[in-house]
């Protein structure tokens, strides 16, 4: 039995980590998977005269783990304006409270 750690950088989220293992555990020749979405990492025991690490990669690959290459995806650019694009559409925007609270709060939630 052999042991094969890759990083995942893609591989971020728990259910990420869900089908991560579900690909490689089909695999004939995989004995175990360790993988964690907080280390973007998965260790992987396996029998080398049953499975190729080639072939663990490529099926990765294929469920859409491309490997150490890979970036992490960034759902958001740093340098762009992070806030609802309607904001200046919708218009003028007013919150008040119900004068209804106020009598159920009491007096310390006056605002």
């Amino acid at each position: 039995m052999e042991k094969l750690i890759l990083d995942l950088p893609a591989m971020y989220a728990d259910h990420h980590v869900l089908r991560v293992r579900e690909t490689l555990l089909a695999l004939n020749g995989v004995e175990d998977v360790f993988a964690s979405s907080a280390w973007k990492q998965i260790m992987v025991s396996f029998e080398p005269d049953k499975i190729t690490q080639e072939e663990m990669k490529k099926a990765l690959s294929e469920a859409g783990y491309g490997g150490e290459d890979e970036q992490t995806p960034i759902l958001v650019m740093a340098d762009a304006i992070k806030r609802d694009p309607q904001w200046e559409v919708v218009g003028s925007r007013v919150t008040s409270t119900n004068p209804a609270d106020n009598k159920l709060s009491g007096e310390f939630r006056r605002y």
